[in-house]
């Protein structure tokens, strides 16, 4: 009976792993890029969820070989639809990020890559406070799915040069 239900857990994983299964915030990092500089204003909203999901992924931010930089980062919010007295009844957040790689000669290696993302909420001027913590919650999930957004595309990543190494 054990035995059973040993082959039967190991038949599940192993078809688990063959159809490309992986946990979520779970990527193969490409070795050579293993080490990066980001580059990006500490201010950015951006900075910690990236930072903390490129150190998750095993990514040692320091000086490197390779730079991500991050060249544009808005959150624009939009009324995407007004009730009877013209007054605003939902609004739509739009999060655009742009960024690439470069080597250290300041080359672009990995092209600009432009990510938008966007949320929808109802807007109700009865509940003022709870819409507020709404967009706010919202506003940092955007944050979040961008840093992993950006670190998805990165795990595909295949350098076209090889990297300098160091001394």
């Amino acid at each position: 009976m054990k035995l059973s239900i040993s082959l039967l857990v190991c038949l599940i994983i192993a078809s688990l792993t063959a159809c490309g299964f992986h946990l979520r915030g779970s990527y193969n990092i490409p070795n050579t890029i293993k080490h990066l500089e980001l580059k990006l204003d500490t201010n950015s909203a951006l900075y910690f969820p990236l930072r903390d999901s490129l150190q998750q992924a095993g990514i040692q931010l320091d000086s490197s070989d390779y730079t991500l930089e991050i060249l544009e980062d808005t959150l624009n919010k939009q009324t995407t639809n007004t009730d009877s007295r013209a007054k605003a009844a939902e609004y739509t957040l739009y999060y655009t990020v742009v960024y690439h790689l470069k080597n250290n000669e300041t080359k672009t290696i990995y092209p600009e890559r432009r990510l938008l993302l966007s949320r929808s909420y109802q807007y109700d001027t009865t509940a003022i406070v709870g819409k507020t913590a709404e967009e706010e919650t919202l506003i940092r999930e955007l944050y979040q799915d961008a840093a992993q957004q950006i670190l998805r595309q990165l795990s595909s990543f295949q350098p076209t040069e090889p990297a300098m190494v160091k001394p």
